[in-house]
Formats: C-alpha cells, sequence, structure tokens
C-alpha cells in the first residue's frame, strides 16, 4: 500500500539561503524521510518553479520582507499553504537584516529616497503579514531541531516552541556563566534550543533565537551597565537580531 507523501515546498525571500543551505547538507538523514514527504518546490534544487505548482502541505520560508517583491512572494505562498514554518532567524525575527531598523533615523531618512513601496526601508519578520503556524528559530536554523519537527510533523504531531532562556541549555551542560565572567550576553532573554551553541564556545549570545516572551531586559540591560558595558555596545547587542525592546527605548542615540 503506497503512502501518501506529504508535499513540502522551500523558499526564500530577501536572505543568504544560508538555512536552506543547513537543511540539505543534512544529506542522508534527510534522505530517510523521503519515503513520507515530496519537496515541490525549491530554487535550491530545481533549475525552475512552476507557478501553478499543487497545494503544500507545508512550507519552510526563510528571509525577511523588505521589498513589494517579497510581500507578493509571501502572500502567494501564504495561499497555497496549509502550514508555514518560518525558517531562520530572517523569517522569525527579522534577523540580520533587521539591523537597518536600528539605523540612526538620519540615515534612515535618506535610505528612504530608494525604499521599494510599500514596505519601504524597514525589515520585517513573516508574522508581520501573514499567519505563520510554527518558528524554526537560529541563524542559520539548527539541523537537529529541523529533523526533530519533521520527525513529529511526519507522525501527526504537531510541535511546540519551548519557552525557556538559553541559560537553561547552559545549566545542563555545565557551561560557566559569561555574565559571570564580565562578558556581555543574552542568554538569559533568548530562546533555547541552539544546546548553547556560543556559551559553550565561550562566545556570547546575540539573540539570533529571538526574545523570550517573559524576557526581564530591564535587569540584564542594569547588569551590563554594571560591568562597564556602555549605552551603544548595549544598544548593538540588543539590537543585533531583534528590534529594541520597548523597555529599552531609552538606549536609542545619546550617552548615558
Amino acid at each position: 500500500m503506497s503512502v501518501k507523501k506529504v508535499k513540502v515546498g522551500f523558499f526564500s525571500l530577501t536572505c543568504c539561503e544560508g538555512c536552506e543551505f543547513a537543511v540539505f547538507d543534512l544529506e542522508e538523514k534527510l534522505l530517510k524521510a523521503f519515503d513520507y514527504l515530496e519537496i515541490v518546490e525549491s530554487r535550491v534544487l530545481m533549475e525552475k518553479i512552476k507557478p501553478e505548482a499543487v497545494r503544500l502541505d507545508i512550507s519552510f520560508v526563510e528571509g525577511s520582507v523588505i521589498s513589494k517583491h517579497d510581500l507578493d512572494k509571501l502572500h502567494y505562498i501564504r495561499k497555497k499553504t496549509d502550514f508555514l514554518v518560518a525558517l531562520g532567524a530572517c523569517a522569525a525575527i527579522a534577523g540580520i537584516n533587521g539591523i537597518r531598523n536600528a539605523l540612526p533615523e538620519g540615515v534612515q531618512e535618506r535610505m528612504k529616497q530608494k525604499a521599494i513601496i510599500p514596505v519601504k526601508e524597514k525589515a520585517f519578520s513573516l508574522s508581520a503579514f501573514v499567519k505563520v503556524d510554527y518558528i524554526l528559530n537560529g541563524c542559520s536554523v539548527n539541523e537537529l531541531e529541523f529533523l526533530d519537527f519533521l520527525n513529529r510533523v511526519l507522525h501527526g504531531v504537531i510541535p511546540r516552541l519551548e519557552e525557556v532562556p538559553v541559560c537553561f541549555e547552559c545549566k545542563l551542560n555545565g557551561n560557566a556563566c559569561l555574565l559571570l565572567k564580565g562578558i556581555p550576553c543574552l542568554g538569559p532573554v533568548t530562546y533555547a534550543g541552539c544546546d548553547a551553541l556560543c556559551p559553550g564556545q565561550n562566545a556570547q549570545c546575540i539573540g539570533c533565537r529571538g526574545f523570550t516572551k517573559d524576557a526581564n531586559f530591564k535587569s540584564l540591560d542594569n547588569l551590563l551597565k554594571e560591568m562597564g558595558i556602555g549605552k551603544k555596545e548595549r544598544f548593538n547587542l540588543f539590537t543585533y537580531f531583534n528590534p529594541l525592546p520597548k523597555e529599552l527605548r531609552d538606549l536609542r542615540g545619546g550617552s548615558e
């Protein structure tokens, strides 16, 4: 008896396509799933994408929305898809593209002259315009997390985003706290799921998996200030991947 395969599409908006390459770099591990799924659309795997392609069960969309072309493409994908997944930081939180959102107002005004209407000079996550059914965070996306998501979905289970910070995984792995070493780190306010990859290598967490819903930004910012971290450096750290939290709007511009 033949198994009805899950029809899947991979799409890229404005991005480096690193998340899609990370997924396909799984090679044999991903091939095992091909008995249960069919990749219908993928610019990376296919020479030509058919606009009239069949309806999709799952669409993985990477990249953020910064142009009308991105926006039109996103609406097209949403209409033909039952379950839409934001793949990676750019799709989930605007990611690296979102750095432009934190530029000084003077620079943003000059960018408006060359902006593509109606999206203008900003970079947006997918959820700013359409319903997103699930988020796979990270820059690039965590390959094992992707496989776990795929395995759950193919077995009829809709996974849930774990509401815990990177600090949780640091404790599980026995990592020494970088903040106690005097190294600025966003682990306390950033979603886990990366196995604390950066802190495990003695490198600061810069929030590529997005901020947790219950994050205490003010407390962390006060701690960074006590550590001697200047306002500009704190602003840059909090806005590397994410919009500046409203609790920290006083970090924008000026000096201590």
